[in-house]
C-alpha cells in the first residue's frame, strides 16, 4: 500500500520539498483545536458579545445621534435664516424639491421593479460539473480526479501563474 503518491503534471516544478509532519508534538497547536469538550459554554460567549453590542448602541448611539442633530440644526438654520452669501443659488426649498424628486425617482423605479420581477425567481442551481470537465479544467486525467475525491487528504502545489503543477495524495 503507497502512502503517499507524488503526480507530475507540468515540466516547470520548482524544487521545493514540502515536508509532511506526522509527529503531532512537534505541531504547535492548542490543545481545544481536537478536542471539542474544552470549547464550552460557546452561547455564553455569543450572548457577551450581543450584551456588549446592545451596551454600544445603548451609551454612545444617542451622543452620536445628538452630534448630528447639532450639525444638522446648524446647517439648517443657516440655510434658512442667514443666507449670508449672495453668490450661493441653493436655498432650503430648492434643496427640498431636489431630494422629492430623487424619492419619487427611487419610487418608481422600485415601483417598475416590483411589478417586473414579482412572483418571479430566475435563480438557478448550477449543473454539476463531470469529472471530465473537473480534469480539463485542472489539466489532469479522469482518473485523477476520481483518485483525488477518494482520498482524504490531498496537497495541491500551483504556480505562480495559478495553474496546477503536481499534488500528493496522502492516504
Amino acid at each position: 500500500m503507497k502512502l503517499a503518491e507524488e503526480v507530475q503534471i507540468s515540466p516547470v516544478i520548482k524544487q521545493t520539498e514540502f515536508k509532511i509532519i506526522k509527529d503531532e508534538s512537534l505541531l504547535e497547536l492548542p490543545e481545544y483545536i481536537d478536542r471539542p469538550e474544552y470549547v464550552q459554554r460557546k452561547s455564553a460567549g455569543y450572548g457577551l458579545m450581543a450584551l456588549g453590542w446592545m451596551l454600544w448602541m445603548w451609551l454612545f448611539l444617542p451622543v452620536l445621534t445628538l452630534l448630528f442633530w447639532w450639525f444638522e440644526g446648524n446647517v439648517v438654520y443657516a440655510q434658512i435664516t442667514s443666507q449670508t452669501e449672495p453668490m450661493t443659488s441653493i436655498s432650503i426649498m430648492k434643496l427640498i424639491t431636489t431630494i422629492g424628486l430623487f424619492i419619487c425617482g427611487l419610487f418608481l423605479w422600485a415601483s417598475y421593479n416590483w411589478v417586473r420581477f414579482h412572483g418571479e425567481d430566475r435563480r438557478k442551481a448550477p449543473e454539476n460539473a463531470s469529472d471530465k470537465d473537473l480534469a480539463h479544467s485542472f489539466d489532469v486525467k479522469a482518473n485523477d480526479i476520481v483518485s483525488m475525491r477518494q482520498s482524504k487528504n490531498i496537497t495541491l502545489h500551483y504556480s505562480e501563474e495559478g495553474q496546477l503543477e503536481r499534488y500528493h495524495i496522502n492516504s
